[in-house]
């Protein structure tokens, strides 16, 4: 784990996790709101992205972060934006053929990760990777964090201290110039979901 990430994140991590009350969100339906799932529970849910649940259980359970990612985006006090890779963005990072995940559970792909993983690839490099998916800006919410005001700032910072350029593509909407949101603006209680079609790695494999 780099000292940087950790300096940059840690803090603001336990700070999440730490608080005793909610923030107050600017959501329309207030009531609608609060009955949605974490983020977390969002991806256990959704069809596709076993992969990326799968790769935060087993960073977690390596104990190389000083905190639990799965923690954070299950955390309803926690303010989150969320670059979610695709099973196919996972298969087109470890070079599997389309498909190779469809239908397997997020258990099955948590035991296979680290035989499909390259050589000399750990969990910390996989926890460094993660965090390039992940932001906890003041306020995560829909008007902030949307594919449009991502995109009318320009950029994102996430985890890591990297920032990514927001931009228009050939395909829609770019983070990097490299990865493209395929479906934007997934609500959940904690935070917002972008979900990506190529995992960001920008230079760490």
């Amino acid at each position: 784990m780099h000292a940087l990430t950790r300096r940059l994140f840690t803090p603001l991590v336990a700070a999440v996790l730490g608080l005793t009350s909610v923030s107050a969100l600017s959501f329309d339906g207030y009531s609608q709101f609060y009955k949605r799932g974490t983020i977390l529970d969002t991806l256990v849910d959704t069809d596709g992205t076993q992969a990326l649940v799968a790769a935060v259980l087993v960073v977690d359970e390596s104990g190389v972060l000083d905190f639990s990612l799965a923690d954070l985006l299950d955390n309803r006090r926690a303010e989150v934006v969320l670059l979610a890779p695709s099973n196919a963005a996972f298969e087109k990072l470890l070079g599997l053929d389309p498909g190779f995940l469809n239908g397997l559970s997020v258990q099955e792909v948590k035991d296979a990760l680290p035989s499909l993983l390259p050589d000399g690839v750990t969990a910390g490099d996989v926890a460094d990777i993660l965090l390039k998916h992940a932001a906890l800006p003041r306020k995560a919410n829909r008007f902030t964090a949307s594919e449009d005001a991502l995109l009318k700032m320009g950029k994102i910072e996430v985890a890591d201290g990297s920032t990514f350029p927001v931009s228009i593509g050939g395909s829609g909407v770019q983070v990097n110039y490299e990865t493209t949101i395929v479906k934007a603006d997934i609500v959940a209680r904690n935070g917002i979901i972008h979900y990506l079609d190529t995992v960001i790695v920008d230079g760490l494999l």
